[in-house]
């Protein structure tokens, strides 16, 4: 998972940036000419603020916390102000990680020196400010302290202190000081966890002053000092995270005059929601002297490009139903990430040079170790330019969402090493670790994509002369030909051995199991009622899970007796930390009468950290060729089942899982219905946009086909695409749904590939057999799972329970 230069960054967004016009004004790129009028544009931004309006749910008005003095709600806010989405079409697209390293006001000048990088920073923090957190007010010059009260509490010294500041000091903030026995100065550990999670107490255990900030979320049954702060500075829109990001800053006004307080050794860090505002904190603040935001997902150390509903972990849609974490713009940018000037990772960069260790539960349900890792990535390279990578952190746990001692612990050493107290090695825990630079080298490969000639959507169906051809036989020789390309792009797959049949041994007993991963993720899970399931042995020493239906009172770890169900292959989309079973969509499925077979594919879930070496083992293999052969396998262990039907074998999919079903669909003809969302486009046509990631996406991002990164630049080389890969289906029946909203796959360039494949559909006299559903929606998952399921029911559902059983 590779992040990518300056070089190829610039020449990525040149088209963005240059291709479209703002306003009146008329710009020009080559030989391009647009002219929009301003009412244009102002109607084009209202368009997109009434399709939003339409498809996102209403967001939460009696959440506790405040977005501003006067409003309840997102819609409310939007009333009030009439304010409209930016004009996405006039805004650079940046499907990738925008370059800190880039400069911000014309994303195309590399930074080269310090002062540059001084610029850059005040652009990114005017960007954050703008579209994520609000502004805030400028430091006060007038903070003062009022002890409150003194106490002691153990061997250390309380203070309640009250700081005033602000116009006519109207502005309180809470502070709590633990000061260690000693002279001091003291290393100062700032956070805003009250005291009942106990981290100051860590913190004065390891030598440290401990300072709680009482600007937080009223949820820990504390009042929010910050929200008063609205009346005070009516003319500052910042959101709830900035308020009480700002309140850290006004700590450290104080803290810097206390002749007990080393100014030079302030670390802030806290958990979850806390973790955002403590590294928005750090990020603005450069007294600061190091931070660790803990496991703060969204809004922190994921970046929004990488954590929409595919991922399926906390989507922009979902984190912004809280309307006052964020600024309401925000809101506007989902489905739309990729138009955001700044992310997550670049706010990490605003760290640079000072501490930073960044923590990440990479099984946690809202965890993302792709997108954690492709800041850390970034955030590097920041450092790198610096001189500073030994002040840069990594530290991922599995487990869910908590912290332990342990961790906290972690965190003051690193505090320890970077203010030069101790010395502990500074963790860089890697669980992918993938990089298309790292295959080159573990695989030798050299492709020259200029051997290979260019190609066009549905030539696959033309005669020498360029005509379609009308012949089965010519296609059954066509199909051959593609077929050897699909497993070229996969690649060189090992021997194997078959799982043996339990049926002919002495013992059904397998110790085959899930390891400490499935410790973490149980399963099988769900089951109850009238859903029965068990775990089930398949391909090489892996564990899926089988569900199926059964009678509320009934066994549920073995059907009824003469029970023969049509069986569903359960592929999951890019859910990283938790594999197929974040939810639980599948038991619809089982309820509607299918048996579902379900399993993480490796890197994923119970599999999280099986991929980081699998380049090392298998160099000429790929992960989406394991994935295809591993879900093959399944189907093989499924014919050993006395109680599946395989001659009703389904798959189901979408992105990631849309992907492997297309792929094995091509190559196993004992799928009978393929139904997939929201995972392919015409790979030809990638040169021809700038809003998706492209073949990148594969090559570089995920890892799936790395040879397909040498065809960069050269996509109409490309030796496979997508409308041969839904040829090779027919006659077979296939159901695609691409909504017209999704950015990462142009709606366009999918109905291309579709309608070139149905001349094969139609050859073979099956042309309804391919069906392509285009909802107007944007890329969501759920959404396009129950269309999924409600084709799947209608057209291969068991009518009434007897077809799920036969004539002992």
């Amino acid at each position: 998972m590779e992040y990518f230069s300056r070089r190829e960054f610039i020449k990525m967004n040149m088209v963005g940036l240059f291709g479209s016009a703002i306003g009146n004004a008329e710009l020009n790129f080559g030989s391009k000419k647009n002219t929009l009028t301003q009412d244009e544009v102002i109607a084009r931004r209202k368009k997109y603020l009434e399709i939003l309006q339409k498809l996102l749910p209403p967001t939460d008005s009696e959440y506790r916390g405040r977005i501003n003095v006067h409003d309840k709600s997102w819609e409310d806010w939007l009333i009030r102000t009439g304010e409209l989405p930016p004009d996405f079409e006039s805004m650079p697209s940046i499907p990738h990680l925008p370059d800190p390293l880039v400069m911000l006001d014309d994303h195309r000048t590399p930074i080269v020196s310090v002062n540059q990088w001084r610029r850059q920073r005040e652009l990114i923090k005017q960007q954050f400010e703008k579209w994520i957190f609000g502004k805030m007010p400028p430091p006060p010059e007038n903070v003062r302290g009022v002890t409150t009260a003194t106490r002691k509490e153990g061997d250390s010294k309380v203070e309640d202190i009250r700081l005033e500041f602000g116009p006519g000091h109207k502005a309180t903030l809470g502070i709590e000081l633990m000061i260690p026995p000693g002279k001091g100065p003291f290393p100062v550990f700032l956070t805003n966890h009250p005291r009942r999670r106990p981290w100051v107490n860590t913190a004065i255990r390891r030598g440290y002053m401990g300072c709680i900030y009482y600007a937080i979320d009223p949820f820990y049954g504390t009042n929010d000092d910050s929200d008063p702060w609205l009346e005070v500075y009516p003319d500052y829109d910042f959101s709830a995270l900035g308020r009480w990001a700002w309140g850290a800053m006004r700590a450290v006004d104080y803290l810097v005059t206390l002749p007990f307080a080393d100014e030079n050794q302030i670390a802030i860090s806290a958990h979850s929601k806390n973790s955002k505002l403590a590294l928005l904190a750090a990020a603005f603040d450069e007294r600061i002297g190091a931070v660790v935001p803990s496991r703060g997902n969204s809004g922190d150390q994921l970046p929004w490009r990488y954590n929409t509903e595919m991922y399926v972990s906390e989507p922009l849609e979902e984190i912004t139903s809280h309307p006052h974490w964020f600024h309401p713009r925000l809101r506007f940018f989902f489905g739309r990430e990729h138009k955001l000037p700044v992310d997550q990772n670049m706010l990490l960069a605003l760290v640079a040079p000072r501490g930073l260790m960044m923590s990440h539960a990479y099984m946690e349900h809202q965890g993302n170790v792709l997108a954690f890792e492709q800041s850390y990535r970034s955030v590097r390279r920041v450092y790198e330019f610096l001189g500073k990578k030994e002040m840069l952190g990594m530290y991922q746990q599995p487990g869910e969402h908590p912290s332990s001692v342990e961790d906290v612990e972690q965190y003051f050493d690193f505090f320890d090493t970077v203010f030069n107290r101790k010395k502990f090695e500074i963790p860089h825990m890697w669980v992918h670790s993938y990089s298309f630079g790292q295959w080159q080298n573990l695989s030798g490969e050299q492709i020259n994509p200029l051997q290979y000639p260019e190609r066009e959507p549905g030539d696959f169906f033309k005669s020498a002369g360029g005509r379609d051809f009308g012949s089965t036989l010519v296609w059954q020789n066509r199909s051959v030909a593609i077929r050897d390309k699909i497993h070229w792009a996969l690649g060189e797959e090992p021997p194997r051995l078959p799982l043996p049949d339990r049926r002919n041994t002495r013992s059904s007993y397998t110790n085959i199991h899930n390891g400490w991963q499935g410790q973490l993720i149980p399963r099988p899970f769900k089951i109850g009622g009238t859903i029965g399931g068990r775990s089930f042995a398949y391909g090489d020493d892996l564990l899926g899970d089988l569900y199926y239906p059964v009678e509320p009172s009934a066994n549920r770890r073995r059907p009824a007796r003469g029970s023969k169900f049509p069986v569903v292959i359960w592929l999951h989309p890019y859910s990283y930390a938790m594999g197929y079973s974040r939810y639980d969509y599948w038991g619809i499925l089982v309820k509607k009468g299918f048996a579902v077979m379900a399993f993480d594919q490796i890197g994923f879930g119970v599999r999280n950290d099986h991929a980081k070496r699998f380049y090392e083992r298998y160099p000429k293999w790929s992960l989406l060729g394991k994935m295809v052969a591993d879900t093959r396998a399944a189907i093989d262990q499924l014919e050993h089942v006395n109680y599946i039907d395989t001659s009703r074998v389904y798959v189901i999919g979408n992105a990631l899982g849309a992907k492997v079903g297309l792929f094995t669909a091509a190559l196993d003809e004992r799928i009978k219905a393929v139904t997939v969302s929201c995972g392919f486009t015409s790979l030809r046509l990638c040169s021809s946009t700038n809003d998706t990631e492209g073949l990148r996406h594969y090559s570089h991002l995920h890892g799936l086909i790395p040879r397909f990164g040498y065809f960069l630049d050269h996509e109409k080389r490309l030796p496979i695409d997508y409308d041969e890969i839904l040829a090779c289906i027919a006659p077979r029946r296939l159901h695609i749904i691409a909504p017209t909203l999704d950015r990462y796959y142009p709606i366009d360039h999918v109905r291309r590939a579709v309608d070139e494949a149905r001349k094969v559909f139609s050859l073979l006299d099956s042309s309804s057999s391919l069906e392509l559903e285009t909802p107007f929606e944007f890329n969501r998952y759920g959404k396009m799972l129950y269309r999924q399921m409600d084709w799947l029911e209608k057209n291969f559902g068991p009518k009434n329970k007897s077809e799920n059983r036969t004539t002992d």
